[in-house]
């Protein structure tokens, strides 16, 4: 009786063990490399940003999902430092009045809720031994307003995650689950800031020469 509680626990061990899940980065929009370079202008506008992360199709949401608030900021964050495009930016609330333009980021997770139960309810049934996979999709949309609350630009961007559970091997390509995720969703929010650049969108200006002073 013993031998077979103990030789049912090593099972269970062992599948643990090997199995793994691997999320892949579909890329369904172009991977952002190099954001414009903005630093021949002087003067460049502040921005504040407004995040918000829903479960659920765009604009038919109910639930945000408030646990990801701190790094889904995190990511905005370390994006917006590194772009240069701007001459300051926040997400404090309470920067939005002083900032040039206030850029809205809704965020929605949605995807075939059918086949991601059945793939959790495959992988359980079988200790994740038997590989399952779910797709998550991702949809930014993206709304760039003035100071006084105009509405300049509005876009939408999506893109999608897969999450193989219970591979014994995990591939070189894969990558965490989170990492995907975020890799997907900060190149999402390049491909807003790149359009709104190259669109002429946000507002840059050059400093004038030290002649044109003084002549002015």
């Amino acid at each position: 009786m013993y031998s077979k509680k103990l030789a049912l626990l090593l099972a269970v061990w062992t599948a643990l063990t090997l199995s793994g899940c691997a999320s892949f980065r579909n890329n369904e929009i172009a991977e952002i490399d190099k954001l414009p370079d903005v630093s021949r202008y002087a003067n460049k506008p502040s921005v504040f940003v407004e995040t918000h992360f829903f479960r659920g199709e765009p604009g038919n949401a109910t639930i945000e999902i408030l646990t990801l608030k701190e790094k889904l900021n995190a990511s905005v964050d370390r994006t917006l430092r590194d772009s240069s495009l701007f001459s300051t930016y926040s997400l404090d609330e309470k920067d939005r009045a002083n900032a040039d333009y206030v850029i809205r980021l809704d965020i929605y997770n949605h995807g075939n809720h059918g086949l991601a139960a059945l793939a959790g309810f495959i992988s359980g049934l079988t200790m994740t031994v038997i590989p399952a996979a779910a797709t998550d999709n991702y949809t930014v949309e993206a709304k760039l307003t003035d100071k006084a609350g105009n509405l300049i630009n509005k876009s939408t961007y999506k893109d999608s995650v897969t999450t193989w559970i219970g591979i014994l091997l995990l591939p070189a390509a894969a990558s965490t689950p989170e990492k995907a995720v975020f890799g997907t969703l900060e190149n999402q929010l390049k491909t807003v800031l790149k359009e709104l650049v190259e669109n002429g969108k946000l507002k840059y200006s050059q400093q004038r020469s030290l002649l044109h002073r003084l002549a002015g």
